[in-house]
């Protein structure tokens, strides 16, 4: 059983990986975003797709739906949440830029165990199985912290790691996570990001591929 609620809030922890443009965006710019991610571990494929907003490169609003093929949850995952820059790499020289965020998700949880019991009356044993459905609240805190470390023709590359406490009414959750942002800007247009990744918690490992455009006033 406590394995499959740690399951649950890994699931769930994943809608968090996405972009808030706020990350890529000098202070004072304004930005919106879409963007759709793909991850996979040994016990499910997932498919994630956000939305955001950036007030002046500071604060960020975020919305994602969270679909996973497998896996306890059922159906889709909506996910708001919030990001706040109070450091920014071009702030002050050997700072990384930091992003702290608060975030929602509540969804429907279904699981299915079998249960082995001793049957007296034929000295022997007997298995059934026992279905639970559970309705969660989750509420993630997390922090980010990255910086541009090198350009290459018209490509930059951003380091990302991360980290987040995930918490339900059955409990807590931490986790950490890491990817390396390769973005450019397209003919003048929107940034457009590839970004590879890794997340690890509770002893499984997930792997990622998130890209993002963010249009913006620069």
């Amino acid at each position: 059983m406590k394995r499959f609620f740690l399951l649950l809030v890994l699931v769930v922890g994943l809608i968090q990986w996405s972009f808030s443009q706020g990350e890529f965006l000098l202070r004072g710019k304004n930005g919106y975003e879409g963007g759709v991610g793909l991850s996979t571990d040994r016990e499910q494929n997932r498919l994630n797709l956000f939305v955001g907003y950036s007030f002046r490169g500071f604060i960020d609003a975020n919305l994602e739906y969270a679909k996973a093929n497998g896996g306890s949850v059922q159906g889709g995952v909506l996910s708001p949440s919030v990001t706040f820059y109070p450091v920014k790499q071009e702030d002050a020289d050997n700072i990384p830029t930091l992003g702290l965020s608060l975030g929602f998700s509540r969804y429907t949880s279904k699981t299915t165990e079998t249960v082995i019991v001793p049957d007296t009356t034929r000295i022997t044993w007997r298995s059934y199985e026992r279905v639970t459905e559970l309705t969660l609240n989750a509420v993630h805190i997390g922090v980010t912290a990255q910086s541009r470390t090198g350009e290459w023709k018209a490509l930059f590359f951003q380091p990302v790691l991360g980290a987040e406490l995930a918490v339900t009414q059955t409990g807590s959750e931490f986790r950490l996570s890491g990817g390396v942002s390769i973005g450019s800007r397209i003919f003048h247009g929107p940034l457009v990001i590839f970004t590879p990744g890794f997340e690890r918690q509770s002893g499984l490992t997930s792997f990622m591929l998130t890209v993002v455009a963010i249009f913006s006033n620069n």
